[in-house]
Order: C-alpha cells, then structure tokens, then sequence
C-alpha cells in the first residue's frame, strides 16, 4: 500500500496537467476571496474568517473536478491497463489512489484558506472586521477533501471525465440551487451540502432556518463526511468487480 500510494503522489507530481491542475484549484479559493474584499463583497457584520470562505464553491468546484478528471482520465486515456498491471489487487489500487488524492486535497485546501485568511486580513480596512475563529476554516480543508475523494470515486464509477466533473457540479451547487423543490428534507440535505455545512461553521452569512441541519454544524459535517465515505465504498466496489 505504500508504495502504491507513494507511486500515485509521483504521478500527480510528475505529470504536468495533475499537478498544475492542484496548484490552480489551490488557488482559487483566496483568488475568489481576494476579489470578494477588494469590490466590497464582505459585509460590516462579516469576520476575517467568514470573508476568507467566500471562495469556498470556487475551491470546492475546483478539487472535485481535479480529482473526478484525474480518476477518470486513467480511462480516456487508456492507460488504466498499465496501472493495474503495476498494481494488480485492485484494493490496494484504490486505496492508494485514495490516500494520494485525499492527502493532496487536503494540503492543498490548508494552504489555500491559510493563504486566504491572510490575504483577506491584509486588504480589509484595520480595524473594521473581527478577526472571528480562524480554526474554524477547518472546515473548508473537511468540505474540499470529501468533494475531492467524492470525485475521485465518480470518476472511477463513470470512466468518463465529463460525466464525473458534472456529478460534482451538481453535487456542490444543486442541492442549495435547488432546496426548495426538497421539502421537508430540506434542512437535510441542503444542511448537509458542502458549502452549507462552511457557512454554518465560520458564520458570516445568515441561513435560513430550513436550511440549517438538525444537531448543528459538527453533525452537519459528520452527515457530509460519511456521505463521501459511502461514495467512496462505491467506488471501491465498482473498479473491484470491473473488468479492466
């Protein structure tokens, strides 16, 4: 396992459109929130930490489709074959292509809301913003590898690079876009969307009640966590009992 895992971080670092493709999804969260600062966007009531997670659906986008086109890219490009000739137990395979994506994400999405954070405080006016909790941009490091390890399993899932970045999409902006048609689950699975579960971690902007998941913040981030773990399961079986 660990030299698989060792092998898919040396691919990532290797191939120039993976890792250039992380560094670029890093940087889009303190770009987006860089530019929400600048033009105004963070509001009297909002903290440093609240304004530095504005770019939060920029990252989460960003990764997800990082990871979904980098599972599934092994597949379009026909080089999925030499993989598990090099690797041939395929739990072992995706175990690897799992710790490599989710530890990349992870530090990528660390450097990124540190990045941001600071950024946000140097360019809001000196005084004029509480500085907030910036522990809890913890959360956005959460929400990014989940989306990530999610994309990564539907690009497994799909074979398809296009298929797979579209899940994601729907994944990070339907359920929000689309909590009124829910109904009384609602507060479930708008509450439990990755972009939901930041707002109600760093605050800042006000949710809805209908919105806000049952138990608070921390169960709103569990539900998300093992709603990826069960995607990612699904993955695992999928490449298990898949020929080629």
């Amino acid at each position: 396992m660990t030299a698989a895992w060792r092998a898919e971080l040396l691919k990532i670092a290797t191939v120039r459109g993976q890792w250039l493709g992380a560094v670029l999804a890093s940087l889009a969260l303190p770009a987006v929130s860089l530019l929400v600062a600048t033009t105004g966007g963070v509001s009297t009531s909002d903290t440093v930490t609240s304004g530095a997670a504005t770019g939060s659906v920029a990252a989460l986008l960003a990764f997800g489709i990082w990871a979904a086109t980098i599972a599934a890219g092994e597949y379009a490009q026909q080089t999925m074959v030499v993989t598990l000739a090099t690797v041939p137990r395929r739990s072992v395979l995706y175990g690897a292509k799992l710790a490599a994506i989710g530890c990349v994400a992870a530090v990528g999405a660390l450097a990124s809301v540190v990045v941001a954070w600071l950024v946000v405080w140097a360019v809001l006016p000196a005084g004029a913003h509480h500085l907030g909790d910036p522990a809890a941009l913890i959360s956005v490091v959460l929400a990014i590898t989940a989306v990530a390890v999610l994309g990564m399993a539907c690009g497994l899932i799909t074979k398809s690079p296009a298929a797979a970045a579209s899940i994601v999409v729907v994944a990070v902006l339907f359920p929000k876009a689309a909590g009124g048609l829910l109904g009384g689950l609602q507060r479930w699975v708008v509450g439990a969307s990755p972009g939901t579960v930041i707002t109600q971690a760093v605050g800042g902007a006000q949710l809805p009640h209908d919105q806000m998941f049952p138990g608070g913040a921390a169960t709103a981030t569990l539900t998300m966590l093992l709603v990826a773990t069960a995607v990612a399961v699904g993955g695992a079986l999928t490449l298990g009992r898949r020929d080629g």
